[in-house]
This record gives structure tokens, sequence and C-alpha cells, in this order.
């Protein structure tokens, strides 16, 4: 008779694109800054999310902001990880990698997207396909 161990769940950095940045996003500025990707992750969940449940962890996955959603009191824990990408404002949920979308997000995309300049506007496309390293869990 086999013993089995308690199920773990394993969470797996894995980077979701095989390339890196192209050399000319770094010529195009930024269109967001850490406070407004906060709102932004805030935004993704909805209504209810205050932007204080979200902690910013630097480095995670750059050049994406990425904020860990962290449970109110007393309860403890998170209830995910949100990827914002700095010239688009996308949100990305980092456990099962997908993008984010809720009336208010879209709202705050299109006022971004303002900010583009003519010729930053021909990367546009390419700038939303950029995708983060997700968290993936295995049972």
């Amino acid at each position: 008779m086999m013993r089995r161990g308690p199920k773990i769940s394993i969470f797996v950095y894995v980077l979701v694109s095989s390339w890196s940045l192209p050399g000319w996003a770094a010529d195009i500025p930024w269109k967001i800054d850490e406070p407004a990707a906060q709102r932004l992750a805030a935004e993704a969940n909805g209504p209810d999310f205050d932007v204080g449940l979200f902690n910013y962890g630097p480095g995670m996955s750059p050049p994406f902001f990425v904020f860990e959603g962290l449970n109110d009191p007393p309860r403890d824990g998170s209830f995910g990880y949100f990827a914002v990408n700095p010239w688009t404002g996308d949100v990305w949920n980092l456990w099962g990698c997908h993008k984010m979308s809720t009336p208010a997000l879209r709202k705050s995309q299109a006022e971004i997207r303002k900010r583009f300049t003519a010729d930053e506007l021909k990367h546009y496309a390419e700038l939303r396909r950029l995708k983060p390293e997700c968290i993936v869990e295995t049972p």
C-alpha cells in the first residue's frame, strides 16, 4: 500500500513570453507612475477595493508595476497579485495570467492612451501585447 502525502500547492513563476522587452519600448516614456498603477489595480478588482489594499512589490516583473492584494484585517493573506503595464495601464491577474477589465479600468485606460504622441501610438498595440511573469498554481 502506497502512502500519499498531503497535497501541496506550489507556486511557480513562469515567463509567459519568450522574448525580452523590445528596444524601441525604452524610447517611449511610461505613461503612469506607481500611485496611478496602484489605483488601476484597485479599479481592475471593482468598486469595493480600496487602493490601500494593494502593496507594491518592486522588481517582481519588470517593467510592470506589481501589487499584492492584501485582505482587510482581521483576515490574513492576500487575494492575488496584479501587474500593471506602465505604458497602457493594462492590469494582469498573475494567478491564472489573465488581463482584467472593468468599466472604470477601461475609462482610465482610454485617458492614458490620450497621453501618447502620434509616433508613440504606432507602437500602442505592441505595448498592449507585453505580458508579465505570471504565477501558476499547480496541484
